[in-house]
């Protein structure tokens, strides 16, 4: 980034590296490069929604997701141990599931059809 920001997919990247998380966690991080891509690609075929104004409202929707989860994260590499790790990995998963949530309903506003896979199954 120019601005010397960490890309999201760099933290997300270090998620599913770590020994430290679950199967859950694998599965949101996967569902979260999903639904961005499913995104990044309508933004790209310039889907009407996705105006200069519809991608500076992405990024003032998406940002505060991507700091959440981020922020999540760092706690779980902070924690000294496992026993103050686990709170952290649930909000880790929460923060990864808003995040989920959150871009998977900025594209259907946008007329969007978006997938999602939770545990292996496809959302119905």
């Amino acid at each position: 980034m120019l601005d010397g920001e960490e890309h999201a997919n760099a933290v997300l990247a270090e998620i599913l590296l770590s020994r430290k998380i679950g199967a859950a966690h694998v599965k949101l991080v996967g569902d979260l490069i999903s639904v961005t891509a499913q995104v990044d690609l309508a933004a790209r075929s310039r889907r009407p929604g996705f105006t200069l104004d519809g991608i500076a409202d992405y990024d003032e929707r998406v940002g505060p997701l991507e700091d959440a989860y981020r922020a999540a994260w760092r706690a779980v590499e902070a924690a000294p141990d496992r026993e103050r790790r686990l709170p952290e990995l649930d909000r880790l998963a929460g923060a990864l599931t808003t995040a989920v949530e959150g871009v998977a309903d900025f594209a259907r506003q946008r007329g969007v059809e978006v997938r999602l896979y939770r545990f292996g199954d496809p959302e119905r």
